[in-house]
């Protein structure tokens, strides 16, 4: 495997962790409706990420486009 190789797959496992982290702070009771996939728990969809399926991948870009929109101040202007 190339070095390129293994920093793409760091990096994955990293944002895998942060979103994770970031479920984690949801109530447990949260439910998320994800389109046609159909409707997770906190737990569940934990579980999905740290699998890394469809459904883990999915959450996993959500939260991800979430924070680069926070960063850009995208969020704050929704709410001026």
């Amino acid at each position: 495997m190339s070095d390129y190789e293994n920093k793409k797959i760091s990096a994955d496992e990293e944002i895998r962790k942060l979103v994770i982290a970031r479920l984690k702070l949801l109530s447990s009771d949260t439910m998320k409706s994800i389109g046609s996939m159909g409707t997770f728990s906190r737990d569940e969809l934990i579980e999905r990420v740290e699998k890394g399926d469809e459904v883990g991948e999915t959450i996993k870009n959500i939260e991800m486009e979430w924070l680069r929109a926070q960063k850009e101040g995208v969020v704050e202007k929704l709410y001026e």
